[in-house]
């Protein structure tokens, strides 16, 4: 009998190693769904559905792939006709071993993956902040640390970890306003750079902002430190 647990916790552990994850999720598209498992490891990601409902993509065919506590959305370089030539995408639900693949994904995807969850913050600056969008906003907390930004909030899907190589540029229009333009898609349809736009609740001075700026172009080979 603990022969057998032991077995099992093995298998699970594999299963869930930093290289690779097996999990249930739900593919949600516009009848109901679909209940399946999905797989990720250092090849790609595939999933396993009822009939006509699996795929397999290398990571090159991943145009982005979003990752929230609760979803997974990938989306392809495939037309969709009916939709005049829109790349298709897929929404998978479930109960995800978010850890696990955020680690898996920020080492073997470049700008494509998006880590719209919070990390821990670390240390460095840190700023209380509202984040505008077109309808409604959200309130959190932007931290600047050695490696990442990251904006935590308690907004479904609004939180963000941008690792340097993430960012393309950030700009200020003065000490309460601050903007990061990022390498992910812009809702539009060939879009691409998405800017965050950020009030800033305790302003920035033009010394911090430089350091900011400094350290970005630095993490991303644009200066020489």
């Amino acid at each position: 009998m603990a022969i057998g647990k032991t077995a099992s916790c093995l298998i699970l552990a594999l299963a869930m190693s930093a290289s690779a994850a097996e999990f249930a999720v739900r593919h949600e598209h516009l009848r109901k769904g679909c209940d399946g498992v999905m797989t990720a490891d250092d090849t790609g990601v595939r999933f396993a559905g009822p009939k006509g409902h699996s795929w397999n993509w290398k990571y090159e065919d991943i145009q982005q792939l979003i990752l929230e506590p609760g979803r997974i959305r990938i989306l392809t370089y495939k037309d969709q006709k009916l939709r005049l030539g829109a790349d298709k995408g897929y929404e998978f639900t479930g109960k995800l071993p978010v850890e696990t693949l955020d680690a898996l994904w920020k080492n073997r995807m470049d700008q494509r993956f998006v880590a719209a969850l919070p990390q821990p913050a670390t240390e460095g600056i840190s700023i209380p902040v509202k984040h505008l969008r077109r309808i409604s906003g959200s309130e959190g907390t932007l931290n600047f640390g050695a490696d990442s930004i990251v904006y935590a909030t308690s907004a479904a899907a609004d939180s963000r970890t941008w690792r340097y190589s993430d960012i393309e540029s950030i700009s200020s229009s003065g000490p309460f306003q601050l903007s990061i333009t990022t390498f992910e898609r812009a809702l539009s349809h060939y879009g691409d750079r998405k800017g965050f736009n950020f009030e800033l609740k305790q302003p920035i001075t033009e010394a911090i902002y430089n350091q900011l700026w400094l350290q970005i172009e630095e993490k991303n080979g644009r200066i020489q430190p």
